[in-house]
């Protein structure tokens, strides 16, 4: 039987959750460890990004963040973690709520994160969208692309995010000095010797 939680109490129950998975991850998951810290960066920049847009869900926009990555730690390690993480939002939340229509509208936010193959048409997907590319800027990924990938691959990954930042041109403009910054340095960053290495 599901219960019925007011929108607060079901963000926590949410986060709750993706902290135990965050726990019970093996310790060769990379991910899984840097995960909150992550999560932290991206509820940062939604709670800017809900300021500027007072008619998002903030329910679903927290919910939506806390789930967008989790199939990066469950699900087809093969498959897109997009895909996993809206599988797994869609199992977790019918097992503790009823309310349909926020399942749905999550899902929808999970699934599009990535401005892929499903592009966000919701006001609280597009918030997901630029949370998750601004939390790039104001992190290490790039660095950990060049190490890992090689240069060219942190560029194309620079260069998507940034074009995600113009769902809000506003925000985009706030963190064009960040975008400028991680493009001269990915300019003469020297390339590492493990770039094509997993």
């Amino acid at each position: 039987m599901t219960e019925v939680y007011q929108p607060e109490q079901l963000v926590e129950t949410v986060r709750a959750y993706f902290l135990s998975v965050v726990e019970k991850a093996p310790d060769s998951n990379r991910r899984a460890k840097y995960m909150p810290h992550h999560i932290e960066k991206v509820e940062g920049h939604a709670r800017e990004l809900q300021k500027m847009n007072p008619t998002a869900d903030h329910a679903v926009v927290h919910i939506s963040v806390l789930l967008h990555d989790i199939g990066a730690i469950l699900g087809d390690p093969e498959a897109d973690h997009a895909v996993n993480s809206e599988i797994e939002a869609r199992r977790f939340l019918g097992g503790i709520s009823g309310d349909k229509e926020l399942i749905e509208t999550v899902a929808h936010c999970v699934r599009a994160h990535r401005n892929g193959d499903v592009k966000p048409e919701t006001l609280e997907a597009k918030i997901l969208v630029t949370a998750d590319s601004a939390s790039h800027l104001t992190d290490g990924i790039y660095i950990e692309l060049v190490l890992r990938d090689g240069t060219e691959k942190a560029k194309e990954k620079l260069e998507r995010d940034v074009r995600d930042l113009g769902l809000f041109p506003e925000y985009e403009e706030k963190m064009r000095p960040l975008y400028e910054a991680w493009q001269n340095l990915l300019d003469v960053f020297p390339e590492s010797s493990n770039s094509s290495r997993e």
